[in-house]
């Protein structure tokens, strides 16, 4: 742990340090000659893109920012520094306090967890995009259904020129396409009813007809609950018989 955390204390008045721990500049990854003793000097050695958000956080009287600094060999070690501003006994501010931990591991780990989630996004876009079957995600909110995801299968059925085409009219052109009655005379059900029925029961799945655009075809529909913090999504999928 030594290894990954170091303390400071800087004067305010010059901006140097004034004491430091032992493993202070071994953890940065310069001497003490090379790093320099004001963060004027040492600033520059921080990637540029963090400079100003670093040189903002030390201007309050706590604080806690992350930045990477850029080592001899050009790579790249990520630290938080979390300071404090010490006020005298006459209550003017007098020397800053810091402490700052190597968190490079934190911060790779996070970086491929995000790569990863990202790369099972684009998977799963890929699959439904795939999919032989129209599909389609909602959201479920109060009375209301918005589509949030549909396949290009989904939007050649109900002949939508493009997503955001379908965002907009994807909920009243699929519950147009249902008509009042089914073929053999039963009332047919709302697309609106089916959703509280799956919010309630958790899925369902039934048979109708539709037409769309002067076309007839059959199809089985199977509306699923998913259930997601903060979220209640309902997807769709719709097999042409």
């Amino acid at each position: 742990m030594s290894k990954l955390i170091a303390w400071s204390e800087e004067n305010l008045a010059s901006s140097e340090f004034a004491i430091t721990s032992d493993n202070f500049y071994d953890m940065l990854g310069y001497s003490k000659a090379e790093f320099g003793r004001k963060r004027k000097e040492w600033i520059s050695k921080v990637a540029s893109e963090d400079q100003v958000k670093l040189l903002d956080a030390s201007k309050n009287e706590v604080w806690e920012v992350d930045f990477r600094l850029i080592q001899k060999d050009n790579s790249v070690i990520w630290l938080r520094e979390t300071g404090r501003l010490t006020p005298a006994e006459d209550g003017k501010l007098t020397k800053v306090s810091l402490i700052v931990k190597n968190i490079t591991i934190e911060k790779k780990s996070l970086e491929r967890a995000e790569s990863k989630e990202r790369e099972n996004a684009r998977i799963s876009k890929e699959i439904i995009d795939m999919c032989p079957v129209a599909m389609a995600l909602f959201q479920i909110k109060g009375g209301g259904a918005k589509l949030l995801e549909a396949n290009e299968v989904c939007l050649r059925m109900w002949n939508f020129n493009s997503y955001q085409d379908a965002a907009e009219h994807f909920v009243n052109v699929v519950s147009d396409s249902i008509p009042p009655c089914q073929p053999n005379g039963t009332k047919s059900i709302p697309l609106s009813e089916r959703f509280v029925t799956v919010m309630k029961e958790g899925s369902v799945e039934f048979q109708t007809f539709l037409r769309i655009k002067d076309k007839d075809r059959n199809a089985k529909i199977c509306i699923k609950k998913i259930e997601l913090p903060e979220k209640i999504l309902a997807i769709t999928y719709i097999m042409p018989e």
